[in-house]
């Protein structure tokens, strides 16, 4: 049996990572984007920069914004790379990421705390049908220091 392991993310999930995107943005970099789902609704109002290839090859440009990102979940290892390397690059990311980024290891949790957690929300189930995993949108701005917003969609 063939299974079909290309989960795009869903255009009503795009367009909420889309509108966490702080006003002063204009140029966004999406590392992963696959079919193009969360690209194209990123073109509606930003300058875009598909990493389309091999992220790690990737060049940054000191131009870029921000990051939003839904990377592979499968090795969930190389998304995790993939956000850490985000991180040393830009201030502000965007990330669709399984509940277990920030729940299964204290040593992750606190580099993203320490990076600027600004706010967690816990997405449905059904996000992704046919898939087990369990995932959030993880929006994080370097430095911030406040408070964590908790939302449940």
């Amino acid at each position: 049996m063939i299974i079909d392991a290309n989960f795009q993310t869903p255009l009503w999930c795009c367009e909420k990572m889309v509108s966490l995107l702080p006003d002063n943005i204009s140029m966004v970099l999406e590392p992963t984007p696959g079919e193009g789902n969360l690209a194209a609704t990123l073109e509606k109002k930003y300058n875009v920069i598909r990493a389309n290839g091999d992220f790690f090859q990737f060049k940054f440009d000191s131009q870029i914004d921000a990051v939003v990102m839904n990377p592979p979940f499968s090795p969930m290892k190389k998304g995790y790379e993939i956000l850490d390397i985000c991180m040393e690059k830009v201030d502000v990311i965007i990330a669709l990421m399984p509940w277990l980024t920030i729940i299964n290891s204290n040593k992750r949790a606190q580099k993203i705390k320490e990076f600027g957690l600004q706010k967690v929300i816990h997405l449905p189930r059904s996000t992704f049908k046919g898939s087990r995993v369990q995932t959030c949108l993880i929006s994080l701005v370097k430095k911030f220091n406040g408070n964590t917003i908790f939302e449940i969609l």
